[in-house]
């Protein structure tokens, strides 16, 4: 498990620059990560900052369904837990349809749409699940991976909204989604303590 708690750990700390807008020494693959600036906010009387924003916006939660999409898909395949598998299959579903909202929001907001291919920085995500010894761990990883990046999507995603330069079509959209967000967050919680109580009548100490 300390392989994602690395990853909460550096997720957590490129949402905290994006939170105080201050300079940081992340690493260098950290610093072209969208969730960084995803949250600034700039001065009011600055439209292409905004429109920056806007765009850092769709990129960042572009990557994160993706990640969310691809992970889900290895869990249907990889999982043995049935109760991660039903919550895999929804994740699948409904990121999928948040995407095709993000991607609408963003057309309407003369961006470019979300990206359709992952990042060095969420690539590498991805592959943390993939087990160098085996499978054994995949569940847990799974379910402890969708947790920090639950939190990680919820932050970002209040933050453009509360950002005083949101365009209105992506504040929308933000507003739209938070919910659904926070509901996930609740269930992969759930997954993953029903994943713990399962490993631990498998090894009784």
């Amino acid at each position: 498990m300390s392989r994602i708690m690395l990853i909460g750990a550096a997720s957590l700390a490129a949402l905290a620059f994006a939170a105080c807008g201050e300079k940081t020494d992340l690493a260098t693959d950290m610093s072209t990560t969208p969730i960084e600036t995803a949250t600034v906010d700039t001065a009011a009387a600055d439209p292409e900052a905004s429109v920056r924003d806007a765009q850092d916006f769709v990129n960042a939660i572009g990557q994160a369904s993706l990640v969310e999409i691809r992970t889900s898909e290895m869990a249907l395949e990889k999982g043995k837990n049935a109760s991660l598998k039903t919550f895999a299959q929804k994740m699948i579903d409904d990121h999928k349809a948040a995407g095709e909202k993000l991607k609408a929001a963003a057309s309407a907001a003369a961006l470019a749409p979300p990206p359709e291919t992952l990042d060095d920085f969420h690539m590498r995500r991805i592959n943390d699940l993939v087990e160098t010894d085996g499978d054994a761990d995949f569940d847990a990883d799974y379910a402890a991976l969708q947790v920090d990046a639950h939190n990680d999507a919820i932050k970002v995603v209040e933050g453009y909204s509360k950002n005083t330069n949101a365009l209105p079509q992506l504040k929308s959209f933000a507003d739209e989604v938070l919910p659904t967000l926070v509901a996930h967050k609740v269930d992969a919680e759930k997954v993953r303590d029903a994943v713990t109580k399962q490993g631990a009548k498998s090894n009784p100490s």
